[in-house]
């Protein structure tokens, strides 16, 4: 017989002003606030997910619920699965319950799966002994199904309270941890979820379905945490080692061999004038996970904003030196060596831009998450591993150095031309240059090493040897025979 759904007086459910054909009487249409459907039957505490608008699995239910359910306690229910089987006459898919059913106990905010419908009845979740593990587990699973069926039931005392609790103590991990708290929410999506918390106390959120959905995923998540942190399991010496090592652990990446690492080195350090370096410190502190994903997504977005950034400028430093590259190209009477010499500065600053226009625009488009694990998976597992994947990275720079380099030895081979003259002024003119160009080299020689050593903790004082001295004339053997050769 058909009837108007039945529903609930407040919000708890949405609405349903259709009439609902073939339902029986004992069964209830519940609304998920994301739309789907849900029958509920209050009698024999039974929810079921098929629908029951089929006459066949209607029956089915119906059937299952005179004959097959044990009797359960107040505050406990049983959610039934039904799944699809072919049928071995005609193969035809056909609607049967599931072996495994899932009790549900409300007071307790437990539940747990039991396997086949007769064996419900010897099952009683306020008497298991559980410990913590076990207990989060359960309730995991609990606030699981609560999420998917918010509509038929009231919303838990104890949901906000231990809602409340969960969400101030991922606020203090995260006061306390900072970027290495591993906690699901951040500070200040925690401070969001107190705010909506305390919201919950007033009147009009009483019998919301969406309040019951809510508090289910927060609670679900929360469950989901403790589980992978071993939650009541680990001592307080246990869980500081398991996060250690946490923090300490790298992904494994694939290093040149002990033979090519050596050689590598003196390329980098030579012939890459050791910039590779700087690069290669920069990609392994990207990549190491710090404690949350928005941490490193965050130190993936600084690192391609660097990149850019750097990039940006060689750019333009190798813009103005190809210029002034082919305008020296245009001097008439120039030597061999200084034409040379201007040619592979051409060549390396255009090699400079070609590689970081490429590279600007190739990071600049992969921002997100996924595209940075893509591109630190693909860095570590080339057959240089991070050494090679900073030699790419540093190639602006060094063919930049490269080009100003030959560019300045181009300029010096042009001043030189004019020491073989017999002109006495152009003989001098060109030693007073050559003067100059060492004196300009010394200071930048000075410089650079300045500059480089400057955030270096190695200082090397002046009296370095009058000290190691002194450490040596006061070692305590030094002593013994000292002393001992003046008794003697």
């Amino acid at each position: 017989m058909a009837h108007i759904a039945q529903t609930r007086t407040d919000s708890m459910a949405t609405v349903c002003d259709e009439a609902v054909p073939r339902l029986p009487d004992d069964w209830t249409l519940c609304v998920h606030p994301q739309g789907f459907i849900y029958f509920y039957n209050a009698k024999c505490k039974v929810v079921i997910d098929a629908d029951l608008r089929d006459t066949d699995i209607c029956r089915k239910a119906t059937d299952l619920c005179s004959t097959g359910l044990p009797d359960l306690a107040e505050g406990t229910e049983m959610h039934v699965q039904f799944l699809d089987h072919f049928s071995g006459n005609d193969n035809r898919v056909e609607m049967e319950p599931a072996p495994l059913c899932l009790l549900v106990n409300h007071t307790h905010c437990v539940a747990s799966y039991v396997s086949g419908l007769p064996s419900a009845k010897n099952v009683d979740l306020n008497l298991l002994p559980l410990d913590p593990n076990q207990l989060n587990r359960l309730r995991r699973m609990y606030w699981s199904y609560l999420w998917n069926h918010p509509a038929h039931t009231p919303l838990p005392e104890r949901a906000i309270k231990d809602a409340t609790d969960a969400i101030t103590w991922f606020y203090t991990d995260n006061l306390i941890s900072g970027r290495r708290s591993v906690v699901p929410f951040s500070k200040k999506e925690c401070e969001e979820l107190s705010e909506v918390l305390k919201g919950f106390s007033l009147s009009q959120s009483d019998g919301s379905v969406a309040k019951i959905v809510f508090l289910a995923w927060l609670l679900r998540e929360v469950c989901s945490f403790r589980d992978a942190e071993q939650y009541g399991q680990l001592t307080r010496k246990e869980g500081s080692d398991l996060r250690l090592a946490r923090h300490d652990s790298r992904p494994v990446v694939r290093k040149p061999g002990q033979i090519i690492l050596p050689v590598l080195g003196i390329i980098m350090n030579i012939l890459f004038f050791g910039i590779p370096w700087a690069y290669l410190a920069h990609i392994e502190d990207t990549t190491k996970f710090k404690g949350r994903l928005e941490y490193m997504q965050n130190n993936w977005e600084c690192y391609i904003n660097r990149l850019v950034r750097e990039y940006s400028h060689f750019l333009l430093i190798s813009t103005v030196l190809l210029s002034a590259t082919v305008s020296f190209l245009a001097i008439e009477n120039i030597n061999q060596v200084a034409r040379v010499g201007a040619t592979i500065s051409a060549f390396a600053s255009l090699g400079s831009i070609i590689v970081g226009v490429f590279s600007i625009w190739k990071h600049q488009i992969n921002t997100t998450t996924g595209g940075s694990f893509t591109y630190m998976y693909n860095a570590r597992q080339k057959f240089l591993g991070h050494h090679g994947h900073a030699m790419l990275l540093s190639l602006p720079a060094v063919l930049l150095i490269w080009a100003i380099t030959t560019f300045t030895l181009a300029m010096v081979a042009y001043t030189l031309q004019g020491i073989t003259d017999l002109d006495v002024y152009d003989l001098k003119s060109s030693w007073i240059v050559v003067c100059s160009f060492i004196v300009v080299l010394v200071c930048v020689f000075l410089a650079l090493h300045t500059l480089t050593t400057l955030w270096s903790t190695r200082r090397q004082s002046p009296d370095g040897l009058w000290r190691r001295l002194k450490v040596w004339w006061s070692k305590p053997e030094f002593k013994a025979s000292k002393n001992a050769g003046a008794m003697a």
